[in-house]
């Protein structure tokens, strides 16, 4: 049903010849009705007809009319004058760029931050002020709002080339990223000129940069700026924020030390950074960085600016703690493969020089280091060697074999109290690092980590920097844990030799022992001595071992040295003692027998080897060796006798071996 006020509308449009119009339609309706004779209904009804389509042309033909801009009826006009107060307002969805912008309503407070849409506080606009002169909304802009929407492309709203989302990320990386979109938002937020990050770096007394987003091309080159009274210091020393709101441009250079030039900045406000860890620290109640704004404005900034800030500084802090967590397990991980790496290695070549050599290149891929050196205890000696030495600078350093002072060094007392020695300033430091009259340039840091198990400390691991604070405590503990894996292992082998002491017979060969191999020469000697015999000594050896045992692996070469064992044993006598010297080297004395008759049992030896066919996995084949004679002389002790011989078996293997030689 039609409203009253429908009604009321429909007719106040109507004028006086669109009423006799109409008047004469309704009275033809109602004679047609009255009246029963079929062709007076007939022009009856022909008359409504007609009235009521000429009424509706004329009421058309209003509607157009009164669709065309009306002549102002106020002297009020947009835009207002020259210093009048104004605001623009944001989401101008609807307007094109040559229209003039809608005014605000009246009594709108300027000062607010409106962010309601334009389609609607420009509707309230017009309500609101009549009198106010404003264009007519034009058909074709919503043809061309539509068009420049579908302009936007993905890349406006999802960075999809970025690395962070190809594969897995490094945590620093994808902390970098998602740091630099909260920092680009609050410079479009505060319309700022400056936005940056500094981390507050207390045991270097420094600022850092890690990401700043500007307009300015003068920023600082380096990331680094000491504490001092500038305001990002400030901030980070206090944990207060700071605002200031109008600067005097002659001390511009002392308050933005992160600026090379005087940038004419006007305003500025700082706001700390918090992060705690789960365990105690020492400087949990300061902040751990400060994120700034600054304006080429004056009184750019206010207390709402801090306030907002601190909403930011909230989502940072979330990150730092994301970023962090995700930082230990990669470090745990990446130990984990180490420690993996350094076993599997140490399986395949368990030697001192082997585990050394290993230590170094894994604590190579954990921390960084300018120079390392692994020290341990060498028995021949009596004195703590360096036998581990890498300088990665062009400065010099200690050379392999140094031996250092016990207990006056850092080094040697890190190893007698057994407890990590850290030093992060080593110019605040006056014990030498290893030995006293060292000539080493006293700068940087310096960490030394015990090599020790349950029941001994076998030395320790060095690295030092050529930075103060260079290494972290988790540097130390990952240091640590690769030094207990390498303390396993080097007391494994301490207790083979122990075990080695009192074994006679080797077990892979079934010869003598070398310390019992040793104690039989010492007694043949003063044997020979005492009834006047004679007595010679044989050195032998496989020749091109390296390639035997790169061919066949350390399992299968052994297997070799095995059947090697056997067809020694077959030719010699059985009052004639055999050992096993080395790895690659069995001794044989000959008593009762000079050294051109031993010449002949050598010979004898080198065929019965070299005719001796050796299976293995399927393959044959056979080894050649050298053999080196040497005769014992009255009165020679065993160091000579054990001397000559070895010196004469080296110039064998040197000649291309498969040959005797006798000294």
């Amino acid at each position: 049903m039609l409203r009253k006020e429908e009604v009321e509308s429909f007719f106040e449009k109507l004028s006086a010849h669109d009423g006799i119009v109409l008047a004469v339609g309704v009275g033809a309706l109602v004679l047609g009705i009255l009246v029963d004779v079929f062709v007076l209904r007939l022009i009856c009804l022909l008359l409504v007809v007609g009235s009521a389509g000429v009424t509706v042309m004329f009421l058309r033909s209003k509607q157009i009319v009164g669709n065309r801009p009306a002549a102002p009826r106020s002297s009020h006009v947009w835009p207002p004058s020259e210093g009048a107060s104004m605001k623009k307002l944001v989401f101008d969805d609807y307007q094109s760029p040559d229209d003039e912008p809608i005014p605000p309503a009246p009594g709108d407070d300027e000062r607010s931050h409106d962010l309601t849409p334009r389609t609607t506080r420009g509707a309230q606009a017009i309500a609101d002020a009549p009198a106010m002169k404003f264009r007519p909304f034009k058909p074709t802009a919503r043809h061309d709002v539509h068009n420049a929407v579908r302009e936007f492309q993905i890349s406006d709203f999802f960075d999809a080339d970025s690395e962070i989302y190809k594969g897995d990320t490094e945590p620093r990386a994808e902390f970098d990223f998602l740091l630099l979109k909260v920092l680009t938002a609050v410079k479009e937020v505060l319309f700022a000129h400056s936005v940056a990050f500094f981390w507050a770096n207390r045991e270097k007394q420094q600022m850092v940069l890690e990401t700043r987003v500007t307009e300015s091309e003068h920023f600082i080159p380096t990331r680094r700026f000491s504490f001092g009274h500038d305001l990002v210091s400030k901030v980070a020393l206090t944990g207060k924020p700071e605002l200031v709101t109008e600067i005097n441009p002659s001390s511009e250079r002392e308050l933005f030390p992160y600026y090379n030039v005087p940038v004419a900045v006007k305003s500025f406000a700082g706001v700390p950074v918090y992060f705690s860890k789960p365990s105690a620290e020492a400087h949990d109640d300061l902040p751990v960085g400060v994120v700034i704004v600054d304006g080429v404005a004056e009184d750019e900034f206010g207390p709402e600016t801090l306030a907002l800030l601190g909403q930011f500084t909230k989502l940072i802090s979330a990150l730092i703690k994301s970023y962090t967590d995700k930082y230990d397990l990669l470090l745990d991980s990446e130990l984990l493969r180490s420690i993996r790496r350094l076993q599997e290695r140490i399986k395949k070549d368990f030697s001192p020089d082997a585990i050394v050599q290993i230590l170094a290149e894994e604590t190579s891929k954990l921390i960084n280091w300018d120079y390392l050196s692994v020290v341990l205890y060498d028995e021949t000696r009596r004195a703590w060697v360096a036998k581990k030495v890498t300088n990665r600078s062009h400065h010099p350093y200690i050379t392999p074999e140094q031996p250092i002072d016990f207990p006056e060094s850092i080094v040697g007392q890190t190893i007698k109290n057994n407890l990590h020695t850290s030093i992060d300033n080593l110019e605040a430091s006056a014990t030498p690092r290893y030995f006293q009259g060292e000539k080493l340039e006293r700068k940087g840091a310096f960490v030394s980590v015990p090599i020790s198990s349950l029941n001994k400390c076998y030395g320790a691991v060095n690295i030092e920097s050529r930075e103060h604070y260079n290494f972290s405590r988790q540097d130390t503990e990952m240091l640590y844990r690769l030094a207990e894996n390498v303390a396993s292992a080097l007391e494994i082998l301490y207790l083979n030799e122990i075990i080695s002491e009192y074994v006679i017979v080797d077990d892979a060969t079934g010869m003598y022992s070398k310390k019992f191999f040793l104690q039989k020469v010492e007694d043949e000697l003063h044997r020979a001595d005492d009834t006047g015999s004679e007595l010679s000594l044989l050195f032998l050896t496989i020749d091109k071992a390296a390639e035997v045992e790169h061919r066949f692996g350390k399992e299968g070469f052994e297997r070799v040295i095995v059947a090697l064992a056997k067809a020694v044993r077959a030719s010699v006598r059985s009052y004639d003692v055999v050992g096993r010297y080395d790895f690659n080297r069995f001794g044989i004395v000959l008593v009762n027998t000079a050294s051109n008759e031993a010449y002949l049992w050598a010979e004898k030896i080198r065929k019965n080897v070299a005719g001796h066919v050796i299976n293995l996995d399927g393959k044959s084949f056979s080894v050649t060796i050298s053999i080196g004679v040497c005769g014992a002389l009255e009165g020679m002790r065993k160091e000579e006798l054990l001397g000559n011989a070895t010196a004469v078996i080296n110039r064998a293997s040197e000649a291309g071996g498969n040959t005797v030689r006798v000294f």
